[in-house]
């Protein structure tokens, strides 16, 4: 058996490494820097959508902020209508009141102007009396 050297073992070593392990780095740095890629790529899309959540999370306190307003308003219009119901309440009443004066007016206007075509017929009747007495003198 011939002495092996450590040139020897150093060239098949390196000879190993270059047919054998040397490939297999590549090809893992290959698909590390797939991988690394991929993971950009993944970083990213993340950070498009945190900025968008950003966005939809200041909207969304924007929108709280506006209902709250609306709410606030919608308060303030039921006090007044129930102020303005009210109101028309006692208009209604006093309406009421002064319907029921008007019919009570109108009956009266009513009766006076019975009386008032009677008493014009007395009168005419008492005239035609004159008339007739006037005729006899």
């Amino acid at each position: 058996m011939p002495n092996i050297t450590k040139e020897d073992i150093f060239d098949a070593l390196s000879d190993f490494y270059g047919r054998m392990i040397e490939p297999e780095f590549r090809a893992i740095r290959g698909k590390l820097e797939e991988h690394d890629q991929k993971f950009k790529d993944l970083i990213e899309h993340f950070d498009r959508i945190y900025t968008r959540l950003d966005r939809l999370e200041t909207e969304y306190y924007s929108i709280v902020a506006a209902v709250d307003r609306i709410e606030h308003r919608l308060d303030s219009v039921e006090h007044r209508l129930d102020n303005v119901e009210q109101r028309l309440g006692k208009i209604e009443v006093r309406l009421d009141g002064i319907d029921q004066k008007l019919d009570k007016e109108i009956s009266i206007r009513e009766i006076i102007e019975r009386e008032i075509k009677d008493l014009k017929e007395r009168v005419s009747v008492l005239q035609d009396r004159i008339d007739d007495l006037e005729k006899r003198l």
